[in-house]
């Protein structure tokens, strides 16, 4: 059996610097498949799609509500050629009667642990319109992604330099933060993956990693584990919020931590300290700032972005409050009736698609556009990413001078 799993294209944030990373989602379903099945992948962001192919079934994964339009487009070109679409990924789980409509099968929730059936029942001519299991498949029992089925030299180069492979350590978030669906997918229990799958995974990564989990700071015990972990692997690595605290610091560090992102929400000389803390330890840090909360003036974002070019960011990324299905943003503006613009191609995080408390949608679409403009009006974000990357030049060299001193001192002084 012949399937293939695509990743469709979705709008990028307009003002960002342009680069794909290889998605993880569809390789790890593709690990998860029996070996009866031969697996192919199709990343439409950065190569196109075979329609004529010889598949025997196609699964679209919709990771973001804004892949969900171009998502049913590609499931009605393969349905006219007959062949069977099977539908999974965060919106299909958010909105199943949506996708449902798309496609002969979905997966509702996380795939892994039902795979296997829906495999079966395709094989067996008895597809079922939806599958979903009671809780979380086992994630001891999850395999580390396909990571062959990438041609990554090809696909995924930034100006030279290879880009990041997404690895995983855990799912779930214990938090429940206001923007965010993630513990309505993932549960709020966090599950960590056995650390020899999570080790073996890196060593068969880039050298360059991004560690996707929703924030390892969830569990202080477990971070430091996978930091410890690390070291010596030679890998350099971003990830979203880690512990800002002297040990944790000091073994991300070691275990090659390049910058973090930090979601900042406010003015707070706070704010400006943690970030220096990072930097004494090495770590640059991209703040992640998002726009448009009920409580956010148009004074008060311009007074935000002032602030925010006063803390040494290494770069920012603006993005607008966007109301996503799952989330407490959407449940009460959905209640309260602010929500003007159902298109998911909208959905992207840059585009205004409800009533601001404090102020018009337009005047909030043109604070977000000017965000980005003052932010980068002296150095584009073009060349604060390539600092960034010089950053791991200078360390890959100060790790060989360090190497070439060690072996250069004789026994006796060791």
């Amino acid at each position: 059996m012949k399937f293939h799993l695509i990743f469709p294209k979705w709008p990028k944030l307009p003002v960002q610097t342009p680069f794909t990373l290889p998605p993880l989602g569809i390789i790890t379903v593709a690990a998860s498949l029996p070996d009866t099945v031969a697996a192919s992948v199709c990343d439409e962001n950065v190569q196109p799609i075979n329609f004529d192919g010889d598949y025997d079934g196609i699964g679209i994964s919709i990771m973001l509500s804004c892949q969900a339009p171009r998502a049913y487009e590609i499931a009605a070109e393969f349905r006219k050629r007959g062949k069977p679409i099977i539908l999974g990924g965060l919106h299909v789980s958010l909105r199943p009667d949506e996708a449902m409509q798309h496609a002969d099968s979905i997966v509702i929730g996380e795939a892994e642990g039902i795979l296997p059936q829906v495999v079966r029942d395709f094989q067996e001519g008895r597809l079922k319109k939806s599958y979903s299991m009671a809780g979380f498949p086992d994630i001891a029992k999850i395999p580390n992604p396909r990571r062959d089925l990438y041609d990554k030299k090809k696909h995924y180069v930034y100006k030279g330099w290879e880009l990041v492979d997404l690895v995983q350590t855990s799912r779930g978030c214990r938090f429940n933060c206001y923007p965010c669906c993630v513990p309505y997918l993932g549960g709020r229990v966090h599950r960590m993956r056995p650390i020899s799958h999570v080790v073996s995974d890196m060593k068969n990564s880039s050298d360059l990693l991004f560690i996707v989990d929703n924030s390892l700071e969830q569990n202080v015990e477990w971070e430091k584990e996978v930091f410890r972990s690390m070291a010596g692997m030679g890998k350099r690595w971003v990830s979203h919020p880690i512990s800002p605290t002297p040990e944790v610091l000091n073994l991300a560090r070691k275990a090659g931590c390049w910058y973090v992102y930090h979601a900042i929400y406010t003015i707070s000389d706070k704010i400006k300290d943690r970030i220096k803390m990072f930097h004494d330890y090495g770590i640059g840090v991209e703040g992640t700032i998002l726009l448009g909360m009920d409580e956010h003036t148009e004074d008060f974002i311009k007074r935000f972005v002032d602030f925010l070019l006063t803390v040494d960011l290494d770069l920012a990324e603006f993005t607008v409050l966007t109301p996503f299905p799952g989330t407490q943003v959407y449940e009460q503006m959905k209640s309260e009736d602010r929500i003007f613009d159902t298109d998911w191609n909208h959905y992207n995080a840059s585009t205004v698609v409800f009533q601001p408390k404090q102020m018009t949608p337009e005047t909030l679409q043109r604070l977000y556009y000017d965000a980005w403009d003052n932010f980068y009006k002296e150095e584009s974000q073009s060349v604060k990413m390539s600092k960034l990357f010089l950053q791991i030049y200078r360390d890959k060299r100060n790790d060989h001078r360090g190497r070439h001193r060690d072996k250069a001192v004789s026994p006796i002084a060791r």
